[in-house]
């Protein structure tokens, strides 16, 4: 059996296939999913990991959402929204219907904010596809969740690695965070959310208008305070190893392929095996003991 390793897997749309190839170069060289805490897209992502399915069944998934179903607007819904999740939903039905959080095979946890009362709530326990659809409701893109009205995890916890680390503080923690972006790329350049998805002649339209010019503002504003807040969180938090593969120039729901994100994915975590094999050093291992323990106590 290989060494365990926690994994704290951060939002960020459809950037999130990169956490697939993250998780798939840890197996292929040896490790073990200890657990899986995800916030958003790695709420999403965490969850079909953990019920047992391997990444390539997963990507496959992608690349069918987006050719047969993708983001479809949710205007004239009951719970107004501009997307609906009927389509995510179907995508994920094989992986995670009928299926309870404390059934899943490696153990799991994602994060949504009550916008009712304002807290950061934990999921530990019930239906899996629901935490889901609460750990991605990204506020007025999709709707709401429950009697707590929930939403995204990633509005005031993006990398979820307290969370991770609850799984056995004497363990690693992985975290991956999607916003890292390409030299020379500009915020400006970044698409309409769902402009990939819409009816060709309505999209180009909606992106020349106004009110394109509005969404890729609060997109890129979004997108920049959630990077920030990571920052912060991360510093706090302090993984034992931080894992930015280069996704932060796709938008978030931008219509993609999986390959290349798993490609990138498995490129950034295979750039931190070494400083991950250091996190077992009988200093560090004693570190995360004697800290990490203590404070759960």
């Amino acid at each position: 059996m290989g060494r365990a390793v926690n994994l704290a897997l951060g939002g960020g749309g459809v950037r999130g296939v990169a956490h697939l190839g993250a998780v798939q170069c840890l197996l292929d060289h040896g490790y073990k999913i200890n657990g899986i805490a995800g916030t958003s897209a790695g709420g999403l992502f965490g969850a079909t990991i953990a019920a047992g399915n391997s990444t390539q069944e997963i990507a496959a998934a992608v690349d069918k959402f987006f050719t047969e179903s993708s983001f479809k607007s949710g205007l004239g819904s009951a719970s107004f929204s501009l997307i609906n999740t009927s389509g995510m939903v179907k995508a994920l039905e094989p992986f995670l219907q009928g299926k309870e959080i404390k059934d899943l095979m490696i153990p799991f946890v994602t994060t949504a904010v009550s916008l009712k009362s304002g807290q950061e709530v934990i999921i530990k326990e019930g239906d899996a596809m629901n935490a889901v659809l609460a750990t991605t409701a990204i506020p007025g893109f999709f709707p709401t969740q429950g009697e707590a009205v929930l939403v995204d995890g990633g509005v005031v916890d993006p990398v979820p690695v307290d969370s991770a680390r609850e799984f056995d503080p004497s363990l690693p923690v992985v975290a991956i965070l999607l916003h890292k972006q390409p030299s020379g790329f500009s915020l400006e350049d970044i698409k309409v959310p769902f402009e990939d998805s819409l009816f060709e002649p309505l999209a180009k339209s909606i992106s020349n208008s106004r009110l394109g010019e509005l969404m890729r503002h609060l997109t890129a504003t979004v997108d920049v305070v959630t990077y920030k807040l990571s920052e912060l969180r991360i510093e706090k938090s302090k993984p034992d190893v931080l894992v930015e593969p280069v996704v932060g120039h796709l938008g978030l729901l931008s219509k993609v392929e999986s390959q290349p994100l798993v490609e990138e994915g498995y490129r950034a975590m295979e750039e931190k095996l070494a400083e991950l094999d250091r996190a077992y050093s009988l200093v560090n291992s004693f570190r995360r003991i004697t800290k990490y323990s203590r404070s759960r106590s």
